[in-house]
């Protein structure tokens, strides 16, 4: 891995590229009229460093480098502005409030939609065991520039942890969160999907375990929900109801405790209000 920054950095940005260059056991090179494409001559991997926390990841293997944007997040907010069902929203009974821990944060997209849902009293915590890809969303959720009413904010109540998924659950007290979710890499690329294409590279095919769920299933409240490519016998091997079932994605969802109907949720959150 080598660590450099974008053309005519600024003295803090050298000084992050450094720290950096320890964190991921790189190597820091300075910039200066190179291109990124030279570097990738020397390493398989190349993190740079840019100016207002937009940092970019590019391999030797895509043709596609790695930034963060909200993606698709950002469409599905305004759907819901407009008064529009989230599939994911629906499926987990989400509300305001509530907290939320992703196991598979990627890019951050469904994490996003749920602290717009939750508000700000809800908690979202998002897993990421991809170092470079949890510093590159971490600082996207920080900087982004937003103009969607009340995403940015959304954004910024995102709690990014680096680490391995099962661990964090195991290390995880019962009931900690109302709603446990995973949207495991697929074996299959999902042909819509081409703003996940730059991921690829740098991630490792989701692995849902019969132990990955049951931890699931004590850590959350609510519901664990699944998200995986249609056809998979993923629901059936682990235990989930199907929900959703659209061209290429299909949820599953297993309800806790009863799960929690419109009764139970209000008497939970103190509030009938959904979004």
């Amino acid at each position: 891995m080598i660590i450099t920054t974008s053309r005519n950095p600024t003295s803090e940005m050298v000084e992050r590229g450094l720290q950096l260059s320890e964190r991921f056991s790189g190597v820091y090179q300075k910039r200066y009229r190179r291109t990124i494409h030279s570097f990738l001559e020397q390493s398989d991997s190349v993190y740079m460093v840019g100016k207002h926390g937009r940092d970019v990841l590019y391999s030797a293997y895509s043709d596609q480098p790695l930034f963060f944007h909200p993606s698709m997040a950002k469409v599905r907010v305004q759907r819901m502005l407009r008064g529009e069902l989230d599939p994911l929203v629906s499926i987990s009974r989400l509300r305001r409030g509530d907290s939320f821990l992703d196991l598979t944060l990627g890019l951050g997209a469904d994490s996003i939609v749920a602290a717009h849902v939750t508000g700000e009293n809800g908690s979202i915590v998002g897993i990421e065991k991809n170092a470079y890809i949890a510093e590159i969303v971490a600082r996207g959720l920080t900087y982004w520039q937003e103009e969607v009413p009340g995403l940015k904010a959304a954004m910024q109540r995102i709690s990014v942890v680096e680490g391995d998924h099962l661990q964090y659950l195991q290390k995880t007290a019962d009931n900690s969160f109302d709603v446990v979710y995973a949207d495991p890499m697929f074996k299959n690329p999902r042909l819509h999907s081409n703003h996940l294409a730059p991921l690829r590279p740098f991630v490792e095919e989701g692995v849902m375990t019969e132990t990955v769920v049951k931890e699931a299933k004590r850590v959350a409240r609510h519901a664990v929900v699944l998200k995986t490519e249609r056809g998979s016998l993923l629901f059936s091997q682990l235990g989930f109801e199907s929900q959703e079932n659209h061209r290429s994605i299909s949820y599953g969802v297993i309800y806790e405790k009863g799960g929690c109907n419109d009764e139970a949720c209000d008497r939970h959150r103190g509030t009938d209000s959904r979004w």
